[in-house]
């Protein structure tokens, strides 16, 4: 047999996920913010509105954890002037290293003693020490959940969820806490999500149906009892 090209044109049908509610321990929960700067959600004007618009459910879901005692860490991308982006593959330089564009944005900036993991690609785990934050946090994917949050929804937040659900690690996606540029973007990895082989350690949820409960059972436990067939 031989490969048969691809047609010119592919058209998608994407079923968008509900979010589901969900009760988490907050000792064994972490809620993982990536790139919520100032660059991409005080930038409307260039990027999607909908990247400023994920500031209230991240406000939201950060405040629930920090009352719960859980844990929160950060995400910061930035670069260096010898960055390979721009001098090996000719991109524009951005996130210029110490610049206001790299902050945090301030509706949900860290606390002192939140972990601030700084990166220097889309990916958060290439380079970076959040294998060893998380280690330090006794995050264990026997029984830790992870939600994470942020931008962009198809790229950077995007590869911090795929290397969260590739550790095995219980994998939750907030809808209103993350964005891409279109939600034809957020649509298509959403649907990575629920068709690729990650769907038995990602699930979708909300903000608002979110809440931090100690004792509470395991995150895949509330899910598989959801869609459990009855006897």
């Amino acid at each position: 047999m031989t490969w048969t090209a691809p047609p010119e044109h592919v058209v998608l049908d994407v079923t968008m996920p509900q979010p589901r509610s969900f009760e988490l321990d907050p000792a064994t929960t972490l809620v993982l913010v990536v790139d919520m700067e100032n660059f991409f959600v005080h930038n409307a004007e260039r990027f999607s509105p909908r990247m400023t618009d994920t500031i209230e459910g991240n406000k939201r879901l950060i405040e629930k954890a920090r009352a719960a005692g859980s844990h929160v860490v950060y995400i910061q991308s930035v670069r260096k002037p010898e960055a390979l982006e721009v001098t090996r593959f000719g991109c524009s330089p951005i996130l210029a290293e110490g610049s206001d564009g790299v902050e945090i944005a301030p509706e949900i900036a860290p606390l002192p003693g939140e972990p601030v993991v700084q990166k220097w690609s889309h990916d958060p785990w290439a380079g970076t020490n959040l294998e060893q934050v998380f280690a330090d946090l006794g995050a264990d994917p026997k029984t830790w959940t992870v939600l994470v949050t942020g931008v962009s929804a198809a790229v950077c937040a995007h590869a911090a969820a795929l290397g969260c659900s590739n550790r095995h690690y219980m994998t939750l996606i907030p809808m209103d806490c993350t964005a891409a540029g279109s939600v034809e973007e957020e649509a298509r990895v959403y649907a990575q999500y629920m068709s690729g082989g990650y769907e038995f350690n990602m699930a979708f949820t909300h903000s608002e149906l979110v809440e931090f409960v100690p004792g509470a059972v395991a995150a895949e436990t509330q899910v598989r009892e959801r869609i459990a067939v009855p006897a």
